[in-house]
């Protein structure tokens, strides 16, 4: 898959100025051409390389030596492409509000698949489109929302996020004023209710998640969640789960329609849906079909169901209350263990590379180099210097201290004056995009979140604090104090933000 702002997919989600310097910079970069084969016709490739044997966490699972290569055999590669261009659809839907109309709640889901899309993306839009036709009864009774409803369909995801970029970019300047929360879901199967997104969202999630019932064993989604840790969790997941009040949600990497809004407009987003239960092993491929679904996944559609309600009732409780539910101490206690996970990142990878430059040079390597199967020995690297973490543990505790204010005035607050409430919300509305910097991160300036995004070199997975993060990881230790300066900078915005919020929350006791 391909990412917006990518400098390898130069014109999806990127300025003109981007755009160019994307196509120039990919003149020198792309030098390697690439092409995704099936494991079957990459097994005799992969076979025939020779050179010394590959390290253990670069070895995959076929019955192979691996090897680093080069390797005598030639091969010789006919690709066929189809260069047409085809139109997208993006298929939009708008139930208007009757209080805080310029208050957006948006609903997406993409409805194009690779192959026959079953499971990806069919089984969630099919949930997306029972929550729409729910609303349609509700309509028919007399209800109106309070917020404004946005109910989308998703073109182009699979290649490139591109329908949902696009409806993103083309309206930016009107989201980043009035969108509240977007809620995604994409693939939907059997088992437990995924649950990640923005940790101003987490208790928001955790409440719904207590009202929805597991239809396969008619204990809540989040009971089972718990009781899932509890069995299965890391240590620190198991105590999490049995002591603290809510389930920790995961942040968000990419891989769907959510990128565009959280990673470069900052509209708080939440990635809902069930799974965990099946064999899988049908991704993207021609297998994803229906016989598949309900033969070996959420045959009785159950779980689409349970989704749909989920979904819906989380629609329904952010479109509705006069104070948006926004919560902000779970947001500061996550903050605060993104700190503490880097700096145990930075004593490990201290201690590591100590260690092994001793081994090099105690001749540690040489001496145990099995001759009928050569390694490379590793090379010395330079150990990372010691960062000054100061200001973000003190921004870190700032933000604490507000987050607690305002959930405590929260509680006594009442919605009677209208303009102390609009102004609040209006605040809040705002509070997620105090994370982005304009100029973005560092080689991909189209996102632009200082605390969530995909890994340069991941894909899906998430990197948190990713300025921070990939300058340790990638060894680029010049760049670590100023990375640390501009997350400060965005989460004492935020606790700034909240200071203005406790102010109208003031205004309402």
């Amino acid at each position: 898959p391909t990412y917006p702002g990518d400098p390898l997919t130069p014109g999806v989600g990127a300025t003109k100025d981007a755009k160019r310097l994307a196509l120039k910079d990919a003149k020198t970069i792309t030098k390697i051409p690439v092409l995704p084969v099936s494991y079957g016709d990459a097994q005799p490739l992969l076979a025939a390389l020779d050179g010394p044997l590959a390290p253990e966490d670069w070895r995959g699972a076929l019955p192979i030596t691996y090897h680093i290569g080069p390797g005598a055999a030639k091969v010789h590669l006919k690709l066929a492409f189809h260069w047409d261009i085809k139109p997208l659809y993006d298929v939009i839907a708008k139930i208007p509000g009757t209080t805080f109309p310029d208050e957006w709640v948006i609903r997406g889901n993409h409805h194009d698949g690779w192959v026959n899309g079953a499971e990806d993306p069919i089984s969630g839009m099919s949930a997306e489109l029972e929550e729409a036709r729910a609303f349609g009864e509700l309509l028919k009774q007399g209800w109106k929302p309070k917020r404004t409803i946005i109910y989308a369909a998703w073109d182009g995801e699979e290649p490139g996020l591109l329908g949902s970029t696009e409806w993103v970019e083309t309206h930016g300047d009107e989201l980043a004023k009035k969108a509240v929360v977007y809620i995604n879901s994409d693939s939907n199967d059997r088992g437990y209710l995924s649950m990640d997104g923005s940790h101003t969202l987490e208790k928001f999630i955790n409440g719904v998640a207590k009202d929805i019932t597991d239809p396969e064993t008619n204990l809540s989604v989040w009971k089972r969640d718990q009781s899932y840790l509890l069995a299965n969790g890391s240590p620190e997941e198991k105590l999490d789960a049995r002591n603290r009040a809510d389930l920790r949600i995961d942040a968000l990497g990419s891989g769907s329609d959510f990128t565009p809004f959280l990673q470069h407009n900052g509209v708080p987003t939440l990635q809902i849906g069930f799974g965990g239960e099946d064999r899988g092993g049908i991704y993207h491929s021609i297998y994803d079909d229906f016989y598949w679904y309900t033969h070996f996944s959420d045959g009785n559609f159950v779980y689409g169901r349970a989704l749909a309600q989920a979904s819906g009732t989380a629609v329904l409780r952010l479109a509705d209350p006069d104070f948006l539910p926004f919560d902000f101490t779970n947001l500061a206690d996550t903050v605060h263990s993104y700190i503490t996970d880097l700096q145990k990142m930075v004593k490990t990878k201290q201690e590591d590379i100590k260690a092994r430059n001793q081994n090099i040079a105690d001749g540690v390597y040489a001496a145990v180099n099995d001759p009928r199967e050569p390694q490379l020995p590793p090379k010395v690297e330079e150990v990372p210097p010691q960062f000054n973490f100061a200001p973000l543990e003190n921004a870190a505790t700032a933000l604490d201290k507000s987050a607690a204010s305002y959930q405590k005035l929260l509680g006594s607050a009442k919605p009677s004056n209208a303009s102390a409430l609009q102004a609040l919300n209006a605040k809040l509305i705002q509070s997620e995009r105090k994370f982005l910097a304009p100029e973005g991160l560092q080689r991909r300036e189209w996102y632009k979140h200082l605390l969530y995004a995909p890994g340069y070199y991941t894909g899906y997975s998430v990197k948190t604090m990713p300025g921070v993060r990939e300058a340790i990881e990638q060894k680029q230790y010049k760049d670590v104090d100023g990375e640390i300066l501009r997350v400060t900078k965005v989460i004492q915005d935020e606790t700034a933000l909240i200071d203005a919020a406790i102010s109208d929350l003031e205004k309402m006791q």
